[in-house]
């Protein structure tokens, strides 16, 4: 029982030293954890001032009103589309004095007569389409599902892969014959015909009337010519008159039925052609202005 007693005297007279041991060691914890709370603080500080200092701060407010903008350019360039649909396409013009052969970007050949000019689109591979003023022969390469379209005057001919000369002797009058493939007419009044080889469409540009012929399938065209074989005389006079627009007429004593075989380049002037016929025929001819007499 003594000894009991005195263990806690002993424990007592320890109590005022623990209870100061735990105070300087709350002290000391505490002074630690302000330093640690200051050093962390001024490390913020320095870390904030480099991140968000006034230049930074500028350049991030104006990255967000750029931002803001683009956002808002983006949207009416969605929108305004819908109701405006703006599309900047460059045109290239081929205008020649003389006759010319082009060649287009998707291989096809245009044999262009003299003064007469093509225009086409700068995209014109996704697009083909070509705009003609006077008159041309083409010869169109098919490419699959990609058509081809010729626009002359208030009318325009689709293509499929074909051979065919467009002749516009006059504002008013266009002349399309057809030497082989296929082609669509479609004119003023938006109505759909169908062309088959050796056939020739007279078409009234005011009007949009049109009429379909037939010519002699003994016409074609061959690498920049046109080639008859035993053609009739008067069935060659009608296809020189309608290609160069000239007045031609056979004398009464010739020989109408004259089977004639040869070329005539299509860069050939009239005068040219008419003295070949009639050095071929043993005829003599008279002319004056654009008309042509051919006799004995």
């Amino acid at each position: 029982m003594n000894q009991k007693k005195h263990k806690t005297e002993d424990l007592g007279n320890w109590k005022p030293f623990v209870e100061q041991l735990h105070k300087e060691w709350e002290k000391v914890k505490s002074e630690q954890v302000d330093e640690n709370l200051e050093l962390k603080e001024k490390t913020w500080k320095r870390v904030d001032r480099k991140i968000f200092s006034p230049r930074r701060y500028i350049l991030r407010a104006g990255w967000a009103v750029a931002a803001a903008l683009v956002g808002v350019m983006l949207y009416w360039g969605y929108k305004i589309p819908e109701k405006h649909e703006i599309k900047s396409v460059a045109y290239i013009e081929h205008s020649y004095v003389e006759g010319r052969m082009y060649i287009l970007p998707d291989s096809s050949t245009v044999w262009l007569e003299p003064e007469s000019k093509i225009r086409i689109s700068s995209d014109f591979l996704s697009k083909r389409e070509v705009w003609l003023t006077g008159s041309s022969v083409f010869e169109v390469k098919k490419k699959a599902n990609t058509d081809f379209k010729v626009y002359i005057n208030t009318a325009c001919i689709e293509v499929k892969g074909t051979v065919f000369s467009v002749n516009q002797p006059t504002l008013d009058t266009s002349i399309i014959a057809l030497y082989e493939g296929a082609i669509d007419f479609v004119g003023k009044n938006q109505s759909l015909i169908s062309m088959a080889p050796s056939q020739r469409l007279v078409y009234d540009v005011h009007t949009g009337s049109t009429l379909v012929e037939n010519f002699p399938e003994n016409i074609q065209w061959v690498d920049g010519n046109y080639r008859f074989t035993d053609i009739r005389l008067d069935n060659l006079m009608d296809f020189i008159r309608k290609k160069y627009r000239v007045e031609v007429e056979l004398d009464k004593a010739v020989n109408h039925s004259l089977l004639l075989t040869g070329t005539i380049r299509n860069d050939e002037s009239i005068d040219a052609v008419i003295e070949k016929i009639c050095f071929s025929s043993q005829l003599t001819y008279k002319k004056n202005g654009s008309h042509y007499l051919l006799m004995k």
